[in-house]
């Protein structure tokens, strides 16, 4: 699985390749990390390296201290990351398409056209991985167009519904 982490203001990517085995921006690293105390604490082998890693969990964040620096971390699969790129540059004026983030397969429709709607509700549910995920509304405004249907198949940047 791929990954972004964000760290400050670098993002790294991030794929687990094979247990044991972590790649950074295209290096190969042997990691081992096991949970000390059954809460907060691991322990970190990178390579030969030990470090005593202290994991708190905010939300979509981590606050990561390691060697007495304290890391602001936030982690993304890539489905995450694409759909919070296209749900950034959607102007709050004029027309928005919602776009499949994914393929997948539409569970169901949670929106008429006509129906208003706010920013963060719930538009439809679409299944993809064997997971199901909201679409939510990436601003408020009137539903001008629902162009998918439960049952139906969608790809990756496929039209679900338009608001206005």
């Amino acid at each position: 699985m791929k990954y972004v982490a964000t760290v400050g203001d670098k993002a790294y990517a991030v794929a687990l390749e094979a247990p044991g085995e972590i790649v950074v921006d295209g290096e190969s690293y042997a990691v081992d990390l096991e949970n000390i105390d059954g809460g907060f604490q691991y322990s970190l082998l990178v390579g030969a390296a030990s470090h005593e890693v202290f994991v708190e969990r905010c939300q979509d964040v981590c606050f990561v201290t390691i060697q007495g620096h304290r890391y602001r971390v936030r982690v993304e699969d890539e489905w995450e990351r694409r759909a919070g790129e296209r749900q950034a540059a959607v102007d709050e004026a004029g027309e928005a398409e919602v776009l499949s983030p994914m393929p997948g397969v539409v569970v169901a429709v949670l929106v008429t056209p006509g129906q208003e709607v706010r920013t963060g509700e719930g538009l439809l549910i679409l299944e993809a991985m064997k997971m199901e995920n909201e679409i939510r509304a990436p601003r408020t405004g009137l539903i001008e167009a629902v162009r998918v249907a439960p049952g139906q198949r969608v790809s990756q940047d496929d039209l679900l519904v338009r608001i206005g």
